[in-house]
């Protein structure tokens, strides 16, 4: 952290908040959205007003893979901000949310937007689908 805010400031320190944020909320929104609908379709089709451990684990597996790909071009775009070095007197190559997307999918693809994608899920749906079944 001191040599980000000796070389560019401390205001570098929160490159990419903003996306951090939605990035967050639009997971946890997708995340519980995704296991509700699952959970309810599931107990409408079987009848029981209870599921079983394993249900909640595969409909939180599920949901543990629905906030990831609904977000991933803010976590690019998070990442992209972040990454980037702040050189005084330049504008940045990214310098908004909308900007950086449209930057993005214009230089390398709409594709572009979903890199890193299989790693994420290969960590949160495994993990999502511990939590909801023991939630």
């Amino acid at each position: 952290a001191v040599t980000i805010v000796k070389e560019e400031g401390p205001t570098a320190l929160y490159k990419g908040i903003v996306p951090t944020m939605l990035r967050q909320g639009i997971n946890t929104a997708g995340n519980f959205t995704a296991f509700q609908f699952c959970k309810s379709k599931w107990q409408e089709y079987s009848g029981k007003e209870e599921l079983a451990p394993w249900q909640h684990m595969l409909c939180g597996g599920f949901s543990g893979g629905v906030g990831p790909t609904i977000n991933n071009p803010l976590d690019v775009v998070k990442t992209r901000m972040q990454k980037q070095v702040i050189v005084h007197g330049k504008p940045p190559r990214y310098s908004s949310i909308m900007q950086a997307l449209s930057l993005i999918a214009r230089e390398e693809g709409i594709a572009a937007l979903w890199k890193g994608l299989t790693p994420r899920l290969m960590r949160l749906m495994p993990g999502q689908a511990i939590t909801f079944m023991t939630y």
